[in-house]
Order: structure tokens, then sequence, then C-alpha cells
């Protein structure tokens, strides 16, 4: 995976456009938890069943933090290991929210609207270029903005196809994308997408104490 900076091409583009309008638990061995406690209150970020974190491409670098989950099994390389439902490589990136700033979902119109233009596609994009990614739909469900879109941009040594599903939500005082990503190899439909994306994010609100507005 390419070089993680601070401050994501996302998070950048999400602070210009709102401003213009735990415990790690060991799981099948020590080097899969299946969670990571960000630091300095941050939210605890945990994957669906079978997902586990993979510590050697996550990094965390003061209230912004990259968090990559695969199979617990393949990462643990134990045979025990719970393995997902669907083969897929999720990822968390996060942010800080602006202080004093309205809860994200006030803002979903308006980011709708945002990534589907070439800067927000720019942000989308795995390499920050908008030509190499696509929206094909937006929606709103509850505290969650949900997009589909296809990327063409590589992710890395992950192979991965072009379309994916992303969630984007705010919890204990951090805006978090999460991405669910099929493997080039065996590609999802876009509907088991999408429900990995809502579990996602239902997961990263259970382990949260149901927070995901503040």
């Amino acid at each position: 995976m390419s070089t993680w900076t601070s401050r994501t091409p996302l998070a950048l583009a999400l602070a210009a456009c709102l401003a213009s309008a735990g415990c790690v638990l060991p799981f099948g061995g020590s080097d899969a938890p299946t969670s990571m406690a960000l630091s300095s209150g941050g939210p605890v970020i945990v994957g669906p069943s079978g997902f586990c974190v993979d510590q050697a491409q996550s990094h965390e670098q003061g209230a912004d933090a990259f968090v990559l989950l695969g199979s617990c099994a393949s990462l643990s390389r134990s045979t025990d290991a719970e393995r997902p439902a669907a083969k897929a490589v999720l990822t968390a990136s996060v942010t800080p929210a602006a202080s004093g700033a309205a809860p994200l979902s006030r803002s979903f119109k308006q980011l709708e609207t945002y990534f589907r233009s070439e800067a927000g596609r720019a942000a989308l994009s795995r390499s920050g270029n908008a030509a190499t990614v696509k929206v094909v739909q937006t929606k709103v469900a509850g505290d969650v903005l949900l997009i589909e879109l296809t990327d063409t941009a590589p992710l890395g040594a992950n192979r991965v196809q072009a379309r994916s599903w992303r969630a984007l939500m705010q919890t204990r005082g951090r805006i978090v994308l999460l991405s669910v990503l099929g493997l080039a190899s065996e590609p999802l439909n876009s509907t088991t997408m999408r429900m990995l994306a809502s579990d996602f994010s239902a997961a990263l609100r259970a382990a949260n104490g149901g927070e995901a507005a503040g």
C-alpha cells in the first residue's frame, strides 16, 4: 500500500467543503486484533464479523488515522480464526471534525452534490485523481452517507475491483470514511458490498457506545 500521510486528500477536501457551505482484543493470534482503539479519545475501529486489523498497514498520527482490515484467518495465518462471509478489503480513514461544527449528517445533502464534483471525486480517488472516479449513486441511511462508486486507481499491492461502496459517518468527534473493496480475483456484487458497508458502520457505532453523531 502507498505511504500513508497524516492528512488525506479526503480530510482536506471535507474540511474545505464544510467550511464553505479502548482495548484491542486479539482473535486468532496477536498479529490480527479485531479492533484498533485510537488515542486521545478517538473511536474504536472494528469491522464486521470475521474481519481483523492489518497492523502492518494501519497507522495513526495525532487525530488522523488509517486502518485496514482483512480476513482474520488470512492475517493471523490460523485455520482456527474466523473468516468473513464475503472476501473483501475494508478501510477506515479518520480525521477530526471541526470544533463546534454541526453534526455531519446535517451536511449530507451538500456532500452528495460535492462528491459528484471534480474536487469531490478527487477526494474519493485512491490516487487523488478525479478522472479515476465515477460516482454511481449516493444514499442517506440515518446518520450514514453511503456512496457507490468506481475507482480505477490501484490500491498498492492489494488488487481490488473498481466498484466499491463507502460509508461516511461521524463518531467521538471524528469524521470516518469506511470503504468496502472487493478483490479483483473474486469480485463482489453491488448488493453484497452495500450490505458490508452497512454492517461496517453498524459495527463501528456499536463499538463506540452507539454514538455516531457527536
